[in-house]
């Protein structure tokens, strides 16, 4: 076993979406004339929208990415295929769109602000909605009932804050899933046991050693019901303790493997696996174009792998919309329209067939499964991690935690901690107020 760190540099680049593909402005066009008739009677407000407005929209990239040419040409992809319907809605729309590093995300915006350039929309994950609300950053987005019924109430839960306030409305949905090189895999491992019996057949394995791109493993050994009563400071049983020793044990068994890498972030077990250094790892759906380029027809996803009685539980990300504090009227009432036009079944129908890389929010849009081996992936990643989502939901508010948790789990693959004691370590951290 060994494990992996490199330093990650980001770049601040904004740039404006450029043109769509034939094929996807088809598509688009014709969905938006479908989706006008379900707009008609839910515009917040129609006095003025049609003058010529700029909606400037901030994008913060995952925290496990890096802000490059490529991820780029990704958002771009996706927010052009809503801009094309949109403005054939709204035709004097114009869209300006900057791309942040996560990290970093909050300090830009201070930026934005005292210089009077504040955007009109955020599209950046839950969690980070969240600490901007908190920061005051951004504006509680409005609560419609009927709006907010078309989405699981595990996702709203997940958007609010202590006050009950909502950070951002859901967009799209990034799956957690497995990918494999089929050059050395004919298929995916669909247990843990079938993981580490491809390392022992001399295949590396890599796995990010952060706690989020790990849990799907604590899911396969049955542990999440024990992580969850501890997220919520209730008192475990016997049973539980067993479960969080049998999880933590399979970790540094894993960590004991020779061909088994633990990665200091996901970033670089992506370059490790694109380079063709490792047969399989998780991996976010959102990666799937670029890995595609490296790998081409050799690159194959799968669901990660089940426990012997218990399915894996990946934690599938939020990209919700949020508001910016200082838009005129015209632009809040245009970024309004914008919100519920993405919303949309017909628009995230779209937006799920344009990219297959991401999934609707929107929980009465049905996803044609039998259309594509990866929509049905990406399906079954969604509903693995449904497990995981009340659990999530009681983390996101846990930045005093997460760092805590990632520094045990190190000293765990390491060995530089024992399985009981680092069991005991981890119900502390969990129990463990700010």
């Amino acid at each position: 076993m060994s494990i992996l760190f490199r330093p990650v540099r980001h770049r601040l680049l904004p740039h404006r979406l450029k043109p769509l593909r034939p094929r996807q402005r088809r598509l688009i066009t014709a969905l938006a004339g479908l989706a006008s008739l379900a707009l008609v009677g839910c515009r917040p407000g129609t006095d003025g929208l049609q003058v010529p407005t700029v909606l400037y929209i901030a994008i913060a990239a995952n925290t496990d990415q890096t802000v490059n040419a490529e991820l780029r040409e990704d958002y771009q992809e996706k927010l052009g295929l809503m801009q094309v319907g949109f403005r054939q809605l709204y035709p004097g729309s114009t869209f300006q769109l900057g791309v942040y590093p996560g990290q970093t995300m909050a300090r830009a915006m201070r930026n934005r602000i005292a210089a009077g350039l504040e955007p009109d929309l955020l599209f950046v994950s839950g969690d980070l909605a969240l600490q901007l609300l908190r920061s005051g950053l951004v504006d509680p987005f409005p609560t419609d009932p009927a709006l907010l019924n078309q989405f699981d109430p595990t996702l709203i839960r997940r958007l609010r804050d202590h006050k009950g306030r909502l950070a951002g409305l859901p967009v799209l949905i990034q799956t957690q899933l497995a990918c494999f090189n089929r050059r050395q895999l004919a298929e995916a491992p669909r247990t843990l046991t079938e993981l580490l019996e491809v390392s022992a057949s001399g295949r590396e394995v890599g796995l990010p050693l952060t706690p989020f791109n790990l849990l799907w493993s604590a899911g396969s050994i049955g542990a999440i019901p024990a992580l969850e009563r501890l997220a919520r400071r209730q008192p475990v049983s016997a049973a539980d303790a067993q479960k969080l020793e049998e999880w933590l044990a399979w970790l540094q068994n894993a960590s004991h493997q020779q061909r088994v890498t633990f990665f200091g972030n996901q970033e670089l077990t992506d370059t490790e696996f694109m380079a063709g250094r490792l047969a399989w790892i998780p991996c976010r759906s959102t990666m799937l174009p670029l890995m595609r380029r490296h790998l081409g027809t050799h690159l194959g996803v799968a669901p990660l792998p089940d426990g012997p009685d218990d399915r894996a539980s990946p934690v599938n990300r939020l990209r919700v919309i949020a508001l910016g504090r200082n838009s005129s009227a015209s632009g809040r009432q245009r970024a309004l329209a914008f919100s519920l036009y993405g919303v949309n079944p017909l628009t995230q129908r779209g937006l799920t067939l344009g990219s297959q890389t991401v999934l609707p929010a929107n929980r009465f849009v049905t996803v044609p499964v039998q259309s594509s081996q990866i929509l049905r992936t990406l399906e079954d990643a969604s509903v693995q991690g449904k497990r995981a989502d009340a659990l999530v939901a009681l983390l996101h508010g846990s930045e005093h935690r997460l760092p805590r948790l990632q520094g045990l789990l190190t000293r765990l693959v390491f060995g530089d901690i024992a399985v009981s004691t680092a069991r005991q370590q981890l119900m502390q951290i969990l129990n463990d107020t700010p």
